[in-house]
C-alpha cells in the first residue's frame, strides 16, 4: 500500500494580494472562509460571477471591472492560501479601490489625529444621503448619484471635481473610522470654486480666535489667531479659507448687499 504525502500550502507573506472569481448564490450572501470572512451583496446580483480582489487589509468585489463593494479583510495568510487552492486564486495586480482603514486586533479602526476618511452613499431621491444612523439633505439634483463624502471631525464636504458642498460633519472625530465604508482620504480637497457674483474679502483673525466681517463676529478657535484668512462672501453664508483650506462656512445673519469691504488693521484688505 503506498501512501501519498499531501504538502500543506505555503503561507503568502503579509500584504500579498490574490484575485479570484465567485459566483453570488440567491442569499447574496457570499462565504470566502467559514467562520472568518463572510459578504453580503445585493440579491440582485444573484447568478452573477464577481471577481474578488482580497489581501490582508482589504476585500472588494467587482462585476465586469465596476467596484460593487469594499470591506475590511478578516483574512490571515493561511486563509489567503485556503484561497488560492478552492478558488484557483491568482496574483492579483494593482487595487482596484483605495484601501480601508487599517485596523488594530480589537477591530478598531486606526486614524490619524486629524486625519479625514472618505465614504461612499447613494442620494436617494429626495437628495437626501444616509450616514452614521442619520438622514442629511444634501441636494436633489444630487438625486440617483452615488456622492463621496469627505469627513475630518469638523466638517463634511461632498467633493467631485470641484468642491460641491460643505456642512457641520454628523460624525465626531473619535468615531470616524466606525463609519460604514470608511477608507482613507487619497486626495486632497479640491478647491472650491468661487461663485458668480461673489465678493472676498480679508481679515486678521485676533488672539481670542474671532474677527469681524458685515457687523457678523466668526469665531474660527484661538488656534487660528494671527492667520490672515480670505472671507468668501456668498449670497446666505461666507466660506473662510486660509490657503486652499476651506477653515469654516458659516451663515450671514445680515443679508443686505455688501457695499464696503474696507477695513483698519495690519494684513487686511
Amino acid at each position: 500500500m503506498s501512501i501519498e504525502v499531501v504538502e500543506p500550502p505555503v503561507l503568502p507573506p503579509q500584504g500579498t494580494a490574490i484575485e479570484f472569481d465567485v459566483r453570488v448564490p440567491p442569499s447574496g450572501e457570499i462565504t470566502l472562509v467559514t467562520g472568518r470572512q463572510r459578504v453580503g451583496v445585493h440579491q440582485a446580483l444573484a447568478g452573477r460571477t464577481l471577481t474578488v480582489w482580497a489581501n490582508h487589509r482589504s476585500v472588494h468585489f467587482l462585476l465586469d471591472g465596476h467596484l460593487v463593494t469594499t470591506v475590511p479583510s478578516r483574512l490571515r495568510p493561511e486563509d489567503l492560501a485556503y484561497l488560492t487552492m478552492r478558488y484557483g486564486a491568482r496574483p492579483a495586480g494593482p487595487e482596484p479601490a483605495p484601501a480601508v482603514l487599517p485596523r488594530a486586533r480589537s477591530g478598531a479602526a486606526i486614524l490619524a489625529a486629524g486625519e479625514p476618511v472618505e465614504v461612499d452613499r447613494k442620494v436617494h431621491r429626495d437628495g437626501i444621503a444616509c450616514l452614521a444612523c442619520g438622514r442629511y439633505q444634501v441636494g436633489f439634483t444630487l438625486a440617483g448619484r452615488t456622492i463621496t463624502l469627505r469627513l475630518d471631525g469638523h466638517l463634511m464636504h461632498i467633493a467631485d471635481d470641484a468642491l460641491m458642498g460643505t456642512w457641520p460633519c454628523p460624525v465626531p472625530a473619535d468615531r470616524l473610522g466606525q463609519s460604514d465604508g470608511a477608507r482613507t482620504a487619497t486626495s486632497p480637497l479640491p478647491p472650491p470654486p468661487l461663485p458668480a457674483g461673489a465678493v472676498r474679502a480679508q481679515r486678521k483673525v485676533h488672539a481670542s480666535g474671532r474677527f469681524m466681517i458685515n457687523g457678523q463676529f466668526i469665531k474660527l478657535g484661538p488656534r487660528h489667531a494671527g492667520k490672515i484668512v480670505a472671507v468668501v462672501i456668498e449670497d446666505t453664508h461666507y466660506r473662510i479659507l486660509h490657503g486652499e483650506d476651506e477653515l469654516a462656512v458659516r451663515p450671514r445673519k445680515n443679508r443686505e448687499p455688501i457695499t464696503r469691504l474696507c477695513v483698519k488693521g495690519m494684513g487686511t484688505q
